[in-house]
């Protein structure tokens, strides 16, 4: 018979900590230092503070909608002569409108969903091959609180919903709904551990700008009520504690209140000489625009927005553009697109392309449009260049005129139509096998034409050679 060991039980202590600098008699770095109790602690935010934040405050709203928006309103474009078929199927099903919902209410709870209606069982995985030419039906958008994530794969990491759930349940609803029905799009990124904690959600963007937007909007609101504060009126009697204190306090509330009226009415003051006195208090407002101006500087930060792209303002400074600032905020918007939209949306794709041409072509491919619009007389100038250079190649033989007008055609600056193309592609093949016909029967170095003729010119040729060289 073994005995059994005693049982250790390890408790965990929070300890703060420091840096590596101390100092006992300026009690730097020891529990004396206000310092070393300062640490981060989890804050979370309820669905109905974020919702009434969005719907009441204009920079909580724009802090969820404008990257968004900026990410998407180009849209994108796909090469191959099909592109307009998925165009138009595009628009048909309103993709541009209700991705970018799914994107924004995703930012504000932390995911959302975008459910693909193609008629197919939702209960069981979708089968592309099935999908035919208008199959994909509807796009319904969801939020993380209209649906109820089910039966998480913790246990098989080679399926693509490894940590992810395998079916989706609409709240109060019976129907279940299998995850390849489903794009899934979540807010920022969180540790695995919060992430399983949030039901393998992300988390809001707005809430991470919480704190901050609290700040800023309280701020604001404690200037304009010193606005209203900014002169105080003020009137000194003698022995006014002992006249309140009897029977004549109404009268003299109501003197008092006679003098603010008729100063508001004709703007002149009447009152005794040598028992009052009147003054007037100002408050002083300096020093409040570079507190205000610190706080949006902050909330802009939070938001990973520039100042002047999140309050609406020019930039500041002596012959300051904020070109630089509109650099790096494109930069970051480059990178949302290149990321999880783009991944969102190539799933989107593998039913939306089926939807409008009937079959999924391997070499199909979309570009995101620039997200900087040129001015009109940048692109006056732009034309001008790419006409100058189609001229250089066309004169050279580098490109063809159908390759100039299919590179028109794509830049949308004529109306030129796929027939208009197929027609000078037609031209010029004509035009290349009259070429070869004609140099297919010239003369050639080291190559005579049959025939006694023929023969005859050599030896003419032939005797003139050495008649000449005697």
């Amino acid at each position: 018979m073994t005995e059994s060991k005693p049982r250790i039980k390890i408790k965990a202590v929070m300890v703060p900590t420091t840096d590596s600098l101390s100092n006992l008699v300026a009690n730097i770095g020891t529990n004396r230092d206000k310092r070393s109790h300062n640490y981060f602690g989890y804050e979370f935010v309820n669905q109905m503070e974020l919702e009434a934040a969005y719907q009441s405050n204009w920079i909580a709203r724009r802090i969820v909608d404008t990257p968004n928006e900026d990410a998407l309103r180009e849209w994108r474009t796909f090469n191959g002569k099909q592109s307009k078929l998925i165009e138009t199927e595009e628009r048909r099903l309103g993709v541009q409108q209700h991705y970018l919902d799914t994107c924004c209410w995703a930012d504000l709870y932390g995911g959302a969903a975008l459910l693909m209606v193609t008629g197919q069982d939702l209960s069981k995985p979708l089968d592309l091959d099935k999908v035919k030419k208008g199959g994909l039906k509807n796009l319904v958008v969801l939020d993380r609180w209209d649906i109820q994530p089910k039966d998480f794969n913790m246990t098989d990491p080679l399926q693509p919903n490894w940590m992810l759930p395998d079916n989706y349940m609409m709240v109060n609803g019976t129907q279940p709904i299998h995850y390849s029905h489903i794009i899934r799009r979540t807010g920022a990124r969180l540790p695995r551990r919060l992430r399983m904690f949030e039901q393998g959600w992300g988390d809001s963007r707005l809430r991470r700008c919480m704190a901050d937007l609290r700040d800023v909007v309280a701020t604001k609101g404690g200037i304009a009520s010193l606005v209203l504060e900014a002169n105080v009126d003020t009137i000194s009697v003698k022995g006014l504690q002992g006249a309140l204190a009897g029977a004549q306090s109404d009268q003299i509330t109501e003197r008092y209140r006679m003098f603010g009226m008729l100063k508001s009415i004709v703007n002149l003051g009447l009152l005794d000489h040598d028992n009052e006195e009147y003054d007037r208090k100002s408050v002083a407002f300096s020093g409040l625009s570079q507190i205000m101006e610190q706080f949006m500087v902050w909330t802009a930060g939070a938001a990973e927005m520039p100042v002047t792209k999140l309050w609406g303002q020019s930039a500041a400074g002596l012959s300051a553009t904020g070109e630089g600032d509109q650099n790096v905020y494109y930069d970051t918007i480059k990178a949302k697109q290149d990321g999880q939209m783009r991944r969102d949306l190539e799933r989107l794709d593998q039913v939306l392309i089926r939807s409008a041409l009937g079959n999924y072509p391997d070499d199909l491919e979309f570009e995101w449009n620039p997200l900087f619009q040129a001015s009109g007389v940048e692109q006056a100038q732009e034309g001008l260049a790419d006409a100058q250079a189609d001229g250089i190649y066309l004169e050279t033989g580098v490109i063809r005129p159908s390759h100039a007008m299919r590179r028109a055609q794509g830049k949308g600056t004529y109306a030129i139509t796929d027939e208009q193309i197929a027609a000078q592609e037609k031209l010029e093949k004509d035009q290349d096998n009259a070429e070869f016909d004609k140099d297919d029967g010239a003369d050639l170095p080291g190559f005579s034409l049959g025939g006694p003729d023929g023969d005859k010119q050599d030896a003419d040729g032939k005797a003139q050679e050495e008649t000449k060289g005697t």
